[in-house]
C-alpha cells in the first residue's frame, strides 16, 4: 500500500489489532454478551493469530538469523491453528441444538456495511495490486499458459481447476492488453493475469455469500453482513494472493448458492475438487450431499460432479500431452500423487515453510485421527435421515473443518477453505425445511425475530415473520 499512499504501511499484526477492533464494533453484541453470536465472532478473531505465527516471518522472525525462535513460533503457530479449529468443529457439531435463531441485527446500518464492504474490498484487493503474486498464482498462469498453446506441461502441481483458471486469465489479460508497447513482454502478461485469479475468486465468494443471504435467508442484509465480515477477518487478509485457497472456496459457495438445482450444485463441486490433490477433501462432501438430495436428484448431483471433475483433470492433462502413452503416464502419476498424499508420504516434503503438525516421526498418529473422520462422515451423513439446508449447511463447514486434521500438510492453514462456509453457519436463521424435492420446495427464509420465544420450523407459529425472497 505504500506505493499507492505515501508513507501508509500495515503489517499483518497492524491489522489484525485494528480489523479485530473494526469487528466487535460492528458485529459484537453489547446488550447480549452471552450471546451465540459473540461466541462465533471470538471463534472468528481467535484464528487469525495462529496463521500469524505458523510464517514468523510476517512478525520479522528470520529463519537463517534466528532458527529456534523461528521453529518455536511455527509450532505454537500449527498448535493454535488445531486448537481453534477443534473448537470451531465443536461449535459446527452443536449448532443443529441451537434450536432458537433470532435475527440478530449488526451494529451498523445497511448503507454503512455496503460502503465498509466495499472499502474493505479496495483495500484487500489494492494489496494484492502491490505485493509480488504468490507463487501458486504464478504456477497456475504459467500452467494456463502452456495449455492454451498446447505445449508440453512436464506436471500439474496447482491442479486442474487453478490451471484452467490461469488460463482464462491469461487469455483475458492477451485480449484486453495494448498490442505494442510494454505489454508486449510476457513476464508482464503472466503478472496482471496471477493477479485477477484471486481479485475474481475473492469477489465470486463476496457476490456469493450476499446471495445465499438474499435467496436462502431472505434477508438481503445479512448478505451484506456475511461478505463484509469475510472482508475483515484477518485470515482473508494473510492469504488474500493465495489462488489454491481461495478458489476451492468460492466454488463451494457457488454450489450453495444454486443448491436447488442439483446439476449445476454438482458441477461447482466438482470444479472445487477438479484437483486430484484436494480431491479427498471435497469427495468427502459427496454422501451428505447425495442425502440431501435424495435418489434422483442425487444421482444427478453426483453425476455432475464427477463429469466436472473428471474432465477437467483429463482435459488439461490431454491438452498438456504430447501423445497418447504421455497422457496415461501422466495420469497414472496424478493419481498416484492422491495415494501419496494421503499416505502422508508427501507431508515431509512440504514442511519447509509453513510446516503442519505431521511430520514423518508421527505420522502413524494420524492413522486414529482418519478413523474419526471416517466415523464422524458417516454420523453426519446418516443423522438426521432428513436433511433441511440448515443441516447442508452446517454438516459441510464441519466436515471441511475436519479435514484439516488430518490431509491438510500445512496443519490447518487453509482456512479460507471453510470460512465462507462458518460465516453461513453463523447467520443463518431458522430456516424453513428445505428439502429440495422439486418445484414444490417450501421456501428459505424464515426466521424468528427477536424476543420471540414461539420455534419456528416448517410452518409458522405465532409471532414468526416470513421474509420474502
Amino acid at each position: 500500500m505504500r506505493d499507492l499512499l505515501t508513507g501508509y504501511e500495515v503489517n499483518e499484526a497492524t491489522w489484525f489489532y485494528l480489523s479485530s477492533l473494526l469487528i466487535t464494533a460492528v458485529f459484537f453484541r453489547f446488550g447480549r454478551i452471552w450471546s451465540l453470536r459473540n461466541v462465533d465472532v471470538l471463534l472468528l478473531l481467535s484464528l487469525a493469530p495462529g496463521l500469524l505465527l505458523v510464517d514468523p516471518e510476517q512478525l520479522g522472525v528470520v529463519l537463517v538469523e534466528q532458527p529456534d525462535r523461528y521453529h518455536f513460533l511455527q509450532t505454537l503457530g500449527t498448535t493454535w491453528l488445531f486448537g481453534g479449529a477443534g473448537l470451531v468443529l465443536v461449535r459446527l457439531l452443536c449448532d443443529p441444538l441451537f434450536k432458537r435463531r433470532p435475527l440478530i441485527e449488526p451494529n451498523l446500518a445497511a448503507q454503512g456495511l455496503v460502503f465498509l464492504a466495499v472499502s474493505a474490498f479496495a483495500f484487500l484487493m489494492a494489496k494484492v495490486v502491490v505485493e509480488p503474486p504468490s507463487s501458486a498464482a504464478q504456477t497456475a498462469v504459467t500452467q494456463g499458459e502452456k495449455m492454451l498453446r498446447r505445449q508440453d506441461l512436464p506436471q500439474t502441481a496447482g491442479g486442474a481447476t487453478s490451471t484452467a483458471a490461469g488460463a482464462a486469465a491469461t487469455a483475458v489479460v492477451e485480449v484486453v492488453a495494448p498490442p505494442r508497447g510494454a505489454w508486449k513482454d510476457r513476464s508482464r502478461i503472466r503478472e496482471l493475469a496471477a493477479r485477477i485469479i484471486p481479485m475474481i475468486a475473492h469477489l465470486a465468494v463476496v457476490v456469493g455469500l450476499y446471495l445465499v443471504g438474499r435467496m436462502h435467508f431472505g434477508d438481503r442484509r445479512q448478505g451484506v453482513a456475511m461478505a463484509t465480515l469475510y472482508l475483515l477477518v484477518p485470515c482473508t487478509s494473510y492469504a488474500v494472493g493465495e489462488v489454491e485457497h481461495v478458489l476451492p472456496a468460492a466454488f463451494c459457495i457457488w454450489a450453495f448458492v444454486c443448491v436447488r438445482r442439483p446439476l449445476v450444485a454438482g458441477s461447482l463441486m466438482g470444479a472445487a475438487c477438479g484437483s486430484l490433490v484436494l480431491l479427498p477433501v471435497f469427495l468427502a462432501l459427496l454422501p451428505l450431499w447425495f442425502v440431501f438430495y435424495e435418489r434422483k436428484r442425487g444421482m444427478l448431483f453426483v453425476l455432475a460432479l464427477v463429469v466436472v471433475g473428471g474432465a477437467l483433470q483429463v482435459g488439461v492433462l490431454a491438452l498438456t500431452s504430447p501423445d497418447v502413452p504421455e497422457f496415461s503416464g501422466r495420469l497414472q502419476r496424478a493419481v498416484q500423487t492422491v495415494v501419496n498424499e494421503f499416505a502422508g508420504e508427501t507431508i515431509a516434503e512440504g514442511n519447509d515453510s509453513n510446516g503442519g503438525v505431521w511430520n514423518e516421526t508421527n505420522l502413524a498418529y494420524r492413522i486414529p485421527v482418519i478413523v474419526v473422520f471416517v466415523v464422524l462422515l458417516g454420523g453426519l451423513t446418516i443423522w438426521p435421515r432428513r436433511k433441511t439446508l440448515e443441516h447442508l449447511i452446517s454438516h459441510t463447514a464441519a466436515l471441511v473443518v475436519a479435514t484439516q486434521f488430518w490431509y491438510s500438510h500445512q496443519g490447518g492453514v487453509y482456512v479460507l477453505w471453510y470460512l465462507p462456509l462458518l460465516l453461513l453457519v453463523v447467520f443463518r436463521p431458522r430456516l424453513a425445511s428445505v428439502a429440495v424435492r422439486g418445484s414444490g420446495d417450501p421456501g428459505a427464509g424464515w426466521y424468528e425475530p427477536i424476543g420471540s420465544h414461539v420455534p419456528v420450523g416448517t410452518g409458522l407459529g405465532r409471532g414468526a415473520t416470513r421474509l420474502r425472497n
